[in-house]
């Protein structure tokens, strides 16, 4: 079965890079507000991000209200809090975004962000 997740929407603050690991890899943790309308009146979903290695890098360069386009997965890690409880964190793992805009500048920004190949070719596409 394919988990696959594609999301529009604005960061909703600025990216922070933290880096783990013995190979102090970056990571980065985002929300990522969505918006849609429920019975006739507009609506906001949150959606909590995770990028890693160069993407978050290269996200941190964005700001709060910068709109995104994110491609990735949805993870649910379970662990035990400090006070033994059971927990479980649904997030999305991007493995793609685009910038797509400023909430300064109207125009949307040129140029794709992460693999910049397209996996699948347009003949093996079926229309």
């Amino acid at each position: 079965m394919a988990n696959i997740v594609i999301l529009k929407g604005r960061l909703g603050s600025k990216p922070e890079l933290r880096r783990v690991g013995s190979n102090n890899t970056p990571v980065v943790e985002v929300s990522l507000a969505t918006s849609g309308f429920a019975k006739g009146e507009k609506t906001t979903d949150w959606h909590s991000i995770t990028l890693w290695d160069k993407q978050a890098e290269l996200i941190c360069t964005q700001d709060k209200g910068d709109e995104v386009f994110i491609e990735g997965s949805i993870k649910c890690d379970e662990y035990t809090d400090k006070d033994g409880n059971k927990r479980k964190k649904v997030y999305i793992r991007a493995y793609r975004f685009e910038f797509c805009g400023s909430r300064k500048q109207n125009a949307p920004q040129t140029g794709q962000v992460g693999p910049s190949s397209n996996p699948y070719k347009d003949d093996d596409i079926r229309w």
